[in-house]
């Protein structure tokens, strides 16, 4: 009986594996995270990406391995409440799953630079595409990344982008969303005075996802999964990001 029992549970166990590895063969898997290297875009205040060889074969060593300095919001990376809101959660206290579910992409590249998506233009795509869920994870998709490059090159992509508007990012915490992202420097749009989606989304525990990459080769709805690093205490970390898409799904 007990051996029927254990052949049952391993025949279900070889079956949930044989699934997830057909999903990865018949699926695109699509990378939304930049490289980290030297000279890429960064917030003026916050630190630069650089490394240190500490042992390397070409010196004699066993192995080759470096130390890496970085800001906790280098690249692609997540906000974590404790960012904005003194005393609330930091990014090693997010639930592991803030980064996993669907996947809701509006395309905002005819929003102007230092303009706003609307609430409007949010409800614009849901009559097109359906209604944005509880547990959705919602990317704007401006058409930054387009200027993103290594130093001076880069100069472009760190100033007058645009962000999202006051109404929608109300409208997205309404909805409860899980989290928002965007292939910015920043969800709220350059130059404004006070950062309106950071405050109403960090405030209620729903983290933020800025300099996202490869949008444009994202559909509509896809699935995504993003895991961080688990930085004690920490007020965000780079992410790795995946989207998985249909094989046969085209970009926005």
């Amino acid at each position: 009986m007990m051996q029927s029992i254990i052949d049952g549970v391993i025949s279900m166990n070889n079956q949930f594996i044989i699934m997830m590895e057909q999903l990865r063969k018949d699926l695109q898997i699509i990378d939304l995270s930049y490289t980290l290297e030297e000279n890429m875009p960064v917030w003026p205040t916050h630190p630069r990406y650089g490394t240190i060889v500490y042992e390397t074969y070409d010196q004699g060593g066993a192995s080759m391995h470096r130390m890496i300095s970085l800001g906790e919001h280098s690249g692609t990376h997540i906000d974590a409440p404790k960012h904005f809101v003194k005393g609330a959660k930091g990014i090693d206290e997010l639930d592991i799953t803030s980064v996993m579910g669907r996947g809701m992409v509006i395309n905002a590249d005819n929003v102007a630079k230092k303009d706003v998506l609307t609430l409007e233009q949010v409800k614009e795509f849901e009559k097109k595409n359906g209604e944005i869920q509880k547990g959705d994870i919602v990317i704007i998709r401006f058409g930054w990344e387009e200027k993103y490059a290594l130093g001076k090159e880069g100069a472009d992509f760190l100033t007058d982008w645009p962000g999202v508007s006051k109404e929608a990012a109300q409208y997205f915490l309404d909805k409860k969303v899980s989290a928002v992202g965007c292939d910015t420097l920043s969800l709220d749009a350059f130059g404004v005075d006070e950062y309106v989606c950071h405050e109403i989304l960090l405030g209620n525990n729903i983290p933020i996802i800025e300099n996202m990459c490869n949008l444009k080769k994202l559909p509509p709805i896809i699935y995504i999964i993003g895991l961080a690093n688990k930085f004690k205490g920490g007020s965000g970390s780079p992410i790795r990001i995946a989207a998985f898409v249909e094989s046969n799904e085209k970009g926005v």
